[in-house]
Order: C-alpha cells, then structure tokens, then sequence
C-alpha cells in the first residue's frame, strides 16, 4: 500500500468535516476531496499559522521532521488545542517506532518501506482507556466523609 492510499482510506472512513493540512506546499487533491465531501479544509504551515483557529475534526500531518523541537511543539499544541485525532508521516528510522512521537501519544500504525516512510496515528477517543477503578465511587469514599480527618 502507498502512503497516498493510506491517507484516502483515513479521509473516507472518518469523513470529516474539518481538516486541518500541515504541510509546507498545499495539496490540491486533498482541498478537492474536501469540496467533494463539504469538508472545510484549512492549510497552515507553521504555529504561528494556528494563531485564531479552532477545533478540526482531523489534522494531517505531512511534513513532519524528527527531532525537532518546533515540530514537535506544533504537534503537542495541535493534539491538545486544534483536534482529537491526527494522522501523521514522518521519514522512517532504522524500522523503531519514533520516541518522540510515541511519547506524545501517538501510535504507529503503517510502514511505507519503498518510501522510507512511517504513518502514525493519535485519538483522543482509543488513547486511553477508562479505567474501573479510576472513577468516584472508588476514590471518593463519600461513606467516609465526616468520619476520617487525615
């Protein structure tokens, strides 16, 4: 599979009606796409492009580069700011997931080896799990209230 059929798979399985493009040159079949499916496709190219723009259904990520600082501060702001669910390609490194990348969450789901190329994925929705445990009827012990003081 190529990176292109993998991200038309994405665009038709979440049809979203936002979309949020990053990347450093648009993309006209993308912007098509988006007309094609009233979808509002939006195109930045830096943070400071993000500056007064809201929530997106989906972001794409197309021009990412590892190890970098400014890079990785606009997927951190784009992931708590701008949209739950981001789909991203970075240049694939000797066949290990991205530290980085894992390390803010995201998933690596493809690799394009004849690109060199790794697709990864973030939801807000599957990240992380709810947990039995972690909910008030299990810290808050409102049985306790009034007899305890620590």
């Amino acid at each position: 599979m190529l990176p292109q059929d993998a991200l038309w798979n994405r665009l038709q399985q979440q049809l979203p009606q936002s979309l949020l493009l990053i990347t450093d040159s648009p993309i006209p079949a993308i912007e098509q796409w988006g007309i094609e499916h009233q979808c509002q496709v939006v195109h930045i190219k830096s943070a400071t492009d993000l500056n007064n723009l809201g929530r997106f259904e989906l972001a794409l990520v197309l021009d990412w580069q590892p190890h970098s600082q400014q890079h990785t501060e606009l997927l951190a702001r784009i992931r708590n700011l701008h949209s739950h669910k981001i789909w991203l390609l970075a240049p694939a490194v000797n066949k290990q997931p991205n530290i980085e990348l894992l390390g803010l969450g995201f998933r690596r789901e493809q690799q394009f080896t004849p690109q060199q190329l790794t697709s990864y994925g973030y939801n807000l929705d599957n990240y992380n799990h709810k947990r039995e445990w972690n909910s008030p009827k299990h810290w808050a012990n409102p049985e306790n209230w009034g007899k305890y003081w620590w």
